[in-house]
């Protein structure tokens, strides 16, 4: 079977989309299927790597988003996809390409819709209701909910957006690669300075401001500090609200070596995202065998539950206040615990779902094809 990923969103420094996207090419790869990405980029190209061609489109920066490109025309990316003929698509984007699933269910090919965002929420936390985009946006989405051989979710929040929209939902969760993000190397003991760690892209919807005043009260009673793994529109602003505090902001990580050893470093992982539609960060940091805060808003709360972590409301005091009852546990136990719960989730079972959806969409496009 020949698997097209078409994604706008997508650049280097991209976080749980762009991880996602490559570990379901290693799952497809690893059943036998071909796979081909297409993306949006600064001049269309075409490349190849680790067994996979990657096509990019020429794409303008969406405004107000800190670079990421979006695929606007059509009569290339439909060229392309002429030309690959492939068994089915895989669509991450629910915006500028809303009329894929349409045009590939004329043309007899199966599309799964992967739907990584809450688009409702995000145009709120961006700042965009002002403008007249919601109607447009719930246009989009009636249009790829009927269309779509099916939309996969992975959280019940994500799916939410599509309530008696659809009946092709799927919840699917993400997974987590357990041979990268182990927590065998973690210490027993609480660590001097306590660290916190917050791995997100600094724009509002991250709250990572909130993590940044719950250090400064932690920082009254007992020594501790904070890294920051993560590039935004925010930096400055944050860098500002995070002077005198021992703050270290290390920009993206892109190398997922260190990224997994910083989690097994941090005594507590904050996550407070909350239009997060998965928080893949919080798995990964479980699977290193370290506790997690999630905001009581988003997906985050499906991830991690009392065994592993700490589900709180958006304020700093109830921040440390999780992190206080964290340290009256054993730092060792707790790694268990976060290593178990981690194990509920793997990237193997994740892609075998998703072929076993493209295998009945294939199915259901042809016959209506030929019909």
């Amino acid at each position: 079977m020949k698997i097209v990923q078409v994604a706008n969103f997508v650049h280097e420094t991209s976080g749980g989309m762009r991880t996602a996207l490559r570990a379901l090419q290693t799952q497809y790869l690893a059943h036998g299927h071909e796979v081909v990405l297409i993306r949006p980029g600064i001049e269309s190209q075409t490349t190849e790597s680790d067994g996979v061609t990657n096509f990019m489109i020429r794409g303008p920066v969406l405004p107000m988003t800190g670079g990421y490109r979006v695929i606007v025309g059509r009569r290339e990316l439909k060229h392309i996809l002429r030309s690959l003929q492939p068994d089915g698509v895989e669509l991450s984007d629910k915006s500028t390409l809303f009329w894929v699933p349409k045009w590939c269910k004329k043309n007899g090919i199966a599309c799964v819709v992967i739907s990584h965002e809450r688009t409702d929420l995000v145009l709120n936390s961006l700042g965009w209701k002002r403008f007249p985009l919601i109607p447009i946006v719930r246009y989009f989405r009636r249009v790829i909910a009927r269309y779509a051989g099916a939309i996969v979710c992975a959280s019940h929040f994500a799916a939410a957006e599509f309530n008696g929209q659809s009946g092709t939902v799927h919840i699917v969760p993400l997974g987590v690669d357990s041979s990268q993000f182990v927590s065998s190397d973690k210490s027993p003991e609480w660590g001097t300075p306590f660290t916190l760690v917050v791995c997100a892209r600094l724009s509002p919807e991250k709250n990572v401001d909130v993590a940044i005043e719950a250090l400064r009260i932690l920082c009254r009673n007992e020594i501790c500090q904070m890294l920051v793994l993560g590039d935004g529109p925010l930096m400055s602003k944050l860098q500002e609200q995070a002077s005198g505090l021992p703050v270290h902001f290390m920009g993206h990580v892109t190398d997922r070596n260190m990224l997994a050893n910083l989690l097994t470093f941090a005594d507590v992982v904050v996550n407070l995202g909350h239009v997060e539609t998965f928080g893949l960060v919080s798995l990964e940091a479980l699977a290193s065998g370290t506790p997690v805060i999630v905001a009581s808003a988003g997906a985050s709360c499906e991830v991690v539950d009392s065994t592993c972590g700490a589900v709180v409301d958006l304020q700093p005091e109830k921040i440390v206040a999780a992190i206080n009852q964290f340290r009256q546990l054993s730092r060792e136990d707790l790694r268990i615990q976060c290593e178990l719960r981690a194990g509920n989730f793997t990237w193997a079972a994740t892609g075998a779902r998703m072929v076993e959806l493209f295998t009945s969409s294939i199915g259901i496009s042809r016959y209506v094809n030929h019909s």
